[in-house]
């Protein structure tokens, strides 16, 4: 759709470009909040960095996981092929299901370290969460990944260019920017939820749960067949299920253990 930004004679990429701004924006909101509830952002930057490294080996680890077989095969690329095998599986490809999982697993382990709450640290980290995923889908739609189905007779659709990554010339639901607009409501509700005191553990579970049964929906509007399955469902889908199966099942042993 509009896949690059020229900057003089440079291409600039609008997904990069998407990450960062959602980056920026959600260092910003971590940081205005701790300035508002007038703590030490000194553990908690910490613990935004360490969920950054964890996000990206995390969104990495499950992009590959579905292509095992096939990567093993292709290393009898690396010796004369180099680039081959870099571009099919290094250069790009990131899940944001693995992103998230993978950063929650390395706040928790920072906390473990430091002997701190998770309760207490993740309480600014989670909203910010869905509001850098808002940006991030932005891009997903600029550079034509992540597409729709066809859109059905009536219904809103977007038709993008010959060459996008997106097949061309056939109208395609904009299945990127709901989601885009369900993690905005998402960040919403639970910054509003933050400010009335609801500790992180509380928020993860809110925007777990909710953002679960958001991607099973949309997953049944993507088109592109690239994100892996798991018999009948998608790769996502799967993992949106055990997700919520995981965090319902936590919440009723802590009920009853309490």
């Amino acid at each position: 759709m509009f896949p690059y930004l020229l900057l003089g004679k440079v291409p600039l990429p609008t997904y990069g470009l998407m990450i960062l701004l959602g980056a920026t924006a959600a260092w910003v909101y971590f940081h205005h909040r701790l300035k508002a509830r007038r703590e030490n952002p000194g553990q908690a930057e910490q613990a935004f960095w360490f969920g950054a490294l964890g996000a990206i080996l995390g969104a990495k680890v499950l992009y590959l996981l579905p292509r095992l077989p096939q990567l093993v095969a292709d290393l009898a690329l690396l010796p004369d092929q180099r680039d081959l095998f870099t571009a099919r599986y290094l250069s790009g490809g990131f899940v944001f299901y693995g992103g998230l999982l993978g950063a929650l697993a390395a706040v928790w382990l920072f906390c473990r370290l430091r002997k701190l709450s998770f309760a207490a640290l993740t309480t600014d980290l989670v909203p910010a969460v869905p509001l850098f995923h808002t940006f991030g889908r932005v891009g997903c739609f600029l550079a034509g990944c992540c597409y729709g189905i066809p859109a059905p007779e009536g219904c809103p659709g977007v038709v993008f260019p010959q060459g996008s990554a997106a097949p061309g010339g056939t109208a395609l639901v904009p299945v990127q920017l709901y989601e885009s607009a369900g993690c905005l409501l998402l960040f919403l509700l639970l910054d509003r939820l933050a400010r009335r005191g609801r500790q992180g553990d509380a928020l993860l579970a809110v925007y777990l749960c909710l953002y679960a049964l958001l991607r099973f929906c949309l997953e049944f509007l993507r088109g592109d067949a690239a994100r892996g399955f798991v018999g009948p469902l998608s790769t996502s889908q799967a993992v949106a299920l055990l997700t919520l199966a995981v965090v319902l099942g936590t919440l009723a042993w802590r009920r009853r253990t309490s």
